[in-house]
């Protein structure tokens, strides 16, 4: 795109920019750290709990045997992380713009960490350590809980909250994902929750098809942010191969769900991912799909709110002191 709304008929829209960014860090997060590995049969987890608790590999049972269909990073690069890979999103998925919004009547500012687009991407959970205050393991099912306390000082948000992401894995290969935030304030909290998965299958994304619920999409500016229009978007209501497709693209999933799922899948590989998310009244109703650069692979992110929240309000939740508000989401492995 050049300074044009997105055409109603474009098919392969431009990739993110910001995917070779690393992100900004006010603290450097230490180099030395222990992941956490969660095991159910064959299925394993790990999470980087030192570098904003990270997914860097879901090991599931597929036709082929065990494989990772998470596109991680070598533990060398976890604390940079270049393109948010596994990230943790919070107080806001996606783009704020500017950095800037308007809360409880003061002009509030986040560091812009996509500068040329002179926006706030992914807030800050990703460069904040977690604590993992509880591990589990019985028959076939495995679960840890890692907590981040957000203490008020970051610039940007001055609130004080804590997040809970509570993982839950089983031994047929399924992942339920809980992230839950509770107002530890005396004033009312602004909230937007998203994760930011890369999945691979092992080949080619050009080699794979993905199917969506019914969604419509967000149109976008020049600045990937939104124009406040939106198209019914039915390329993917059916499996659709994905040679050639370019995707970075915010969708908004049917309000009246109580779960919405992408299917991406291989023919070639015999397997694909299932990935939910809880939809409907406070869901998470906005979904975030982007193609790899590399065409290895496809994220797909769970959001609560859309693009620039912050500012447009669409999805945004507001949290009373002393309250809580919880997103669920996962993967389950299935037949292509």
């Amino acid at each position: 795109m050049t300074g044009r709304e997105q055409s109603e008929s474009s098919v392969s829209l431009v990739r993110e920019p910001s995917a070779s960014l690393e992100p900004e860090s006010s603290a450097p997060l230490s180099v030395e750290s222990t992941p956490l590995v969660l095991e159910a049969g064959p299925s394993r987890l790990t999470l980087e709990p030192n570098y904003g608790g990270m997914i860097n590999e879901l090991i599931v049972p597929t036709p082929q045997g065990p494989r990772n269909v998470i596109a991680g990073v070598e533990r060398c690069e976890c604390a940079a992380n270049p393109g948010y890979r596994g990230a943790v999103l919070f107080p806001f998925p996606n783009r704020l713009r500017g950095g800037r919004y308007h809360f409880g009547g003061k002009e509030l500012s986040f560091a812009v960490n996509e500068p040329a687009l002179n926006n706030a991407l992914h807030g800050f959970l990703h460069r904040t350590p977690a604590e993992v205050v509880n591990q589990t393991a019985s028959g076939d099912i495995s679960s840890a809980t890692l907590v981040y306390a957000v203490d008020g000082t970051e610039p940007g948000y001055p609130f004080k909250a804590e997040v809970r992401m509570v993982y839950q894995l089983s031994a047929a290969g399924a992942l339920q994902v809980e992230m839950q935030v509770e107002n530890k304030d005396t004033q009312p909290i602004p909230v937007g929750l998203g994760w930011h998965p890369y999945y691979t299958l092992g080949v080619s994304i050009d080699d794979c098809s993905l199917q969506l619920p019914a969604v419509e999409r967000v149109l976008v500016d020049e600045r990937m942010l939104p124009t406040g229009k939106r198209l019914v978007d039915e390329r993917f209501n059916a499996p659709a191969g994905l040679a050639g497709v370019e995707l970075d693209n915010c969708f908004v999933l049917g309000p009246k769900a109580t779960e919405a799922a992408a299917l991406f899948a291989s023919e070639r590989e015999g397997f694909g991912l299932q990935l939910w998310q809880q939809t409907g009244p406070r869901g998470l109703n906005f979904i975030q799909v982007y193609t790899s650069p590399d065409r290895q692979s496809l994220a797909v992110e769970p959001m609560s709110c859309g693009i620039d929240a912050f500012n447009t309000g669409e999805g945004l939740v507001v949290v009373k002191p002393g309250q809580s508000y919880k997103g669920v989401f996962g993967v389950r492995v299935c037949e292509a």
